[in-house]
This record gives C-alpha cells, structure tokens and sequence, in this order.
C-alpha cells in the first residue's frame, strides 16, 4: 500500500498556539487535541487556522494566519532552529534520511537549522516550547522522534507521522514559532523501508511533516508534497511546495522571541 498523509489540525490556545499536522496511510482526519498550557510574554492575536482553506493562488496552504495582518506565522528567520533527534524506536539506516529532510527544508525556507545530536528525551504530545533539561533562558530545541502508537496514542491505525510548532507572541503583539516536535512511527515506516522505493517514500513522509512543522497545511493538488495522499512518484517539493517553503522562511524578525 502506498503511504496517504492525514488531514493536518490547528489547535490555538489563548497565549500560544499550536500547528499540527499529520502523515497517515489512508486519509483520516484526527481529531483535534488540547494545546499545551503555557504563558507567553503578551496575549497571543487571534489567529485561524487555514485547514480548510481553499489553495493558494501560488500553490500552497499554511497552518496559521494572523488574523489582523493576515500574514502567516512563522519561525523568526534571525533565529537558528535548534533540533535534536531520538532514534530509540527508529529503523536502521533512517539517520541519513532525516539528515537529508532538514537540509532540503533549510535549503528551500533559508531557514538555519542547527542540529544538537541526539536526544534520550521521549516524544509528548503535551511537549512544552520551554523544558528544564535545555535550560531555563532557552526554547527547548524541536524534538524528532521514532515512536509507535504505544507511546503515542494519535498514531494508532494508519497513521504514520504528526508534527507541530508552537508560536507564541512578544509584547509588540508580533508573533512567531519557538519550538516544535516531529513523531514518526518506527515500525509503520519500517514497513514502508521494505518496499520498493521505501528509502524514497520515507524521506517524502520526514518532508512532508518538517513542512508542516514550519507552518505548510496540506494542499488540494495531487502534484504537491504536501498533498494529503502519497505519490510514490512525489518524492521532492513541487513548485507551490516549494512557494509555501520560501514563504514560511520569509517572516519576520521577532528578535523578543529570541529567548523565553
């Protein structure tokens, strides 16, 4: 079976907010889960989610938009992603894949990635943006994680992968992601790796859902990457992926969000 990736969620609270997305092996729509609580520096503006927003002109969606400005949120450009990786659960060989994902995303957004090794930490879907064992002063680094449905409960069945980011808002009332997770489940895309092409289609799941950790919805276009359901043959960001990528690292500057 070819893998189809899952409807995508917003979830927001009222001082930050959280993006989630998902990559499952039929189309199923998860349900929406709580956002995890936490303070910001100000109020966050209302946002809205643009899950079921018709495609854009140039081809992509994203997750969240503010609704005053209509811009996007997204990760602050002047600030390094910092991301670590736990490979507990996952398959071997699959380190060079991730390897790979980042650097295309980082290539495609202009966003700086920075990696920090690996990780004993296990995946939450309750994570918070802040976590003592990184240090008081700084956003925990965005988590990616090889799990199962044991550990994580919303990848049971066919789903395969979820992401999010989480935005909070400075006292200007300007927004931005701080921090986010990855979880991929190990024995699902194990599966995958044994069929023909699995290498390929596993590095297009890890694509799929760094797009959704940097704001990118699902699109109507079977042609995208982050169309909801598989194409073997789409393994690369197409033309409007590659917009939403270029777009999500175009944001602005929040520089008060540099640190919590």
């Amino acid at each position: 079976m070819s893998p189809a990736r899952g409807a995508a969620a917003a979830v927001l609270a009222l001082t930050t907010s959280l993006a989630l997305g998902g990559c499952v092996l039929t189309s199923v729509s998860p349900d929406d889960g709580p956002a995890p609580s936490t303070t910001s520096s100000a109020p966050a503006p209302d946002t809205t989610s643009a899950a079921a927003a018709s495609a854009d002109p140039a081809g992509y969606v994203v997750l969240e938009t503010d609704e005053v400005t209509g811009a996007p949120i997204t990760y602050s450009p002047c600030r390094p992603i910092a991301y670590v990786t736990n490979l507990a659960g996952a398959p071997a060989g699959v380190e060079e894949l991730v390897e790979q994902a980042v650097a295309v995303i980082a290539e495609d957004t202009e966003l700086t990635f920075t990696d920090e090794g690996s990780t004993d930490e296990a995946p939450d879907p309750e994570r918070e943006a802040q976590l003592a064992e990184y240090g008081d002063q700084v956003w925990a680094p965005v988590l990616i994680a090889w799990t199962d449905d044991e550990a994580i409960p919303d990848l049971a069945g066919d789903t395969v992968g979820l992401a999010g980011s989480q935005a909070y808002t400075d006292a200007e009332g300007r927004s931005a992601y701080v921090s986010g997770d990855v979880m991929l489940d190990g024995p699902d895309l194990s599966d995958i790796l044994e069929q023909p092409g699995g290498e390929a289609q596993v590095r297009a799941v890890v694509l799929h859902e760094l797009g959704h950790l940097v704001g990118l919805d699902h699109v109507d276009d079977p042609t995208q990457l982050m169309f909801a359901e598989d194409d073997p043959e789409v393994t690369e960001p197409a033309a409007g992926d590659l917009a939403g990528l270029a777009a999500m690292g175009a944001g602005p500057c929040v520089e008060d969000l540099a640190t919590p």
